[in-house]
């Protein structure tokens, strides 16, 4: 076999002129399932053999030839040596394509001599069953495909454009029977082959499924080394948190997570179908219909705790265990005469929260400058923690900056042990490979800091937060390409990039 790529999917996908797109842009022969069916058709019209006639028919498609060739261009379809293009889209032969396909024995020589072409050359060939049935083995299988709705919208548009008739439910209808014969079918049913790449075309323009089937092309030729991080993925405390409030909507009444449980917009969105409500602010928690609410594993204030409380909420406390350990601290110095300092980004609800736990105002710093900044009474006694998810090295750099000023500095190194893991691993890793993949939300703090560790020694590093994210056309030069996550990234989500990459 040449280089082969096969494209299944439901009617109405755009596999046909994705299909051809990708043949143009990448120099392969575009082989038309569907016109070979109708190819069929033709001969056994010109041949005088009742297509109804299943004995008949299958005896004279054992020795047909078929050739797809392309003299000026554009796609020619000859059956035993005669140029039949200029029929192929008549009605009648459709028709006739309809009928004689039912047969087992027409399929079953299609299939013959669309191996045969891909033998004989590189291709790219669409249909219901290529990559379960008639190409198994091809290098990259793709699974195109599209809701029900969206696939409707574009026939309906295309018929309206040619001036004919157009009723979108009933043409929805069709799309859906058609779905459900195909898949229901004894005979090469329509499926998804287990290592083909789903794409989902509903939200995505023409332009960027072709350029995500060739990025996924290259990469499969070039078949770089992939290393994925044992570190990648949910931390203790981010599986618990997630736990926690899954194991909630088993319960009755209304359910909350005051702020977003974890920084990932998947599990956010799952959750919200689960029936879970996110609450902002103290004043969404007074206007809220009581219930219980889920603190999130960034924890949350004093003042949010004791509002819960007074408004009558079932309080489910997911808060991490290495952040209740700094709101601890923070209490203990801020309750004497010691100064706390807190590195890290004060606009993070870790950070918030923390402050909230102080008895009075504390530091937060995040930059050396900051840290040069501070000025506390001569002696004074300076405690200095760290949010859990900061970077470790600029952490140190900073602690360094504080004990230089002759402070009684007590250093409380408080990210946490798997933060530091997965920076470490993240950035021997990115110092071995040509491209680095960080994935993870776009609001984690942690996955960010990911994303810096790796661009100083990968230049090409890629933050996404999914697969649909990744641009795939520049990893095809990579030889090798490193892979981490952010420690509220679901493994589902570090699986699929995985299997594609």
């Amino acid at each position: 076999m040449g280089y082969a790529i096969a494209v299944d999917g439901p009617a109405g996908a755009g596999k046909s002129t994705i299909a051809r797109l990708v043949a143009g842009k990448m120099g392969l022969t575009y082989i038309d399932t569907g016109a070979m069916y109708r190819g069929i058709g033709i001969f056994t019209s010109d041949a005088g053999i009742d297509p109804d006639d299943e004995e008949a028919v299958s005896a004279a498609v054992a020795g047909v030839q078929m050739d797809i060739r392309y003299p000026d261009g554009a796609q020619h379809v000859f059956v035993n040596g005669k140029d039949v293009t200029d029929r192929l889209r008549e009605e009648k032969t459709g028709n006739l394509a309809s009928r004689v396909s039912r047969y087992p024995a027409v399929r079953s020589r299609l299939v013959q001599l669309q191996r045969q072409m891909a033998e004989n050359g590189s291709v790219i060939m669409d249909g219901r069953d290529i990559g379960t049935v008639v190409l198994p083995d091809a290098q990259l299988k793709i699974y195109l495909t599209a809701s029900a709705e969206t696939r409707a919208e574009r026939r309906c548009k295309e018929l309206l454009e040619k001036g004919e008739p157009a009723d979108i439910a009933e043409i929805q209808a069709d799309i859906e029977k058609r779905d459900y014969q195909d898949m229901h079918r004894d005979v090469s049913p329509l499926r998804q082959a287990d290592d083909a790449v789903l794409i989902d075309t509903s939200n995505m323009t023409i332009e960027q499924v072709v350029e995500r089937i060739e990025g996924l092309a290259l990469i499969r030729r070039k078949n770089p080394k992939v290393i994925l991080a044992k570190t990648a993925g949910f931390c203790f405390g981010v599986q618990r948190a997630v736990k926690t409030v899954y194991d909630e909507t088993k319960g009755s009444g209304p359910l909350y997570t005051y702020g977003e449980i974890i920084h990932n917009e998947s599990v956010v969105n799952d959750l919200r179908r689960h029936g879970v409500t996110v609450l902002d602010s103290l004043d969404d928690v007074r206007k809220a219909e009581k219930g219980t609410v889920v603190i999130r594993s960034h924890g949350v204030s004093k003042d949010v705790y004791d509002t819960l409380e007074e408004e009558g909420f079932r309080i489910v406390d997911a808060t991490c265990p290495f952040v209740l350990k700094i709101h601890q601290i923070a209490k203990e110095v801020t309750s004497g005469d010691g100064e706390l300092v807190i590195v890290g980004d004060r606009t993070h609800p870790e950070v918030q929260g923390i402050c909230g736990w102080c008895r009075k105002p504390a530091a937060v710093i995040d930059t050396a400058e900051e840290a040069k900044s501070l000025i506390f009474p001569e002696n004074a006694k300076v405690t200095v923690v760290s949010q859990t998810t900061f970077n470790l090295q600029k952490f140190e750099e900073i602690v360094e900056i504080i004990r230089a000023k002759g402070y009684n500095t007590i250093v409380c190194n408080t990210i946490c042990s798997a933060t530091e893991e997965r920076q470490t691993e993240a950035r021997r890793i990115a110092a071995t490979v040509d491209a680095m993949i960080v994935i993870g939300g776009k609001k984690s703090s942690n996955t960010r800091k990911l994303y810096e560790i790796c661009k100083r020694e990968c230049p090409e590093t890629y933050l996404i937060q999914t697969f649909a994210d990744l641009n795939l056309i520049p990893l095809a030069k990579a030889d090798s390409i490193g892979i981490t996550a952010g420690a509220s990234t679901p493994n589902t989500i570090i699986e699929e990039v995985l299997h594609n990459v």
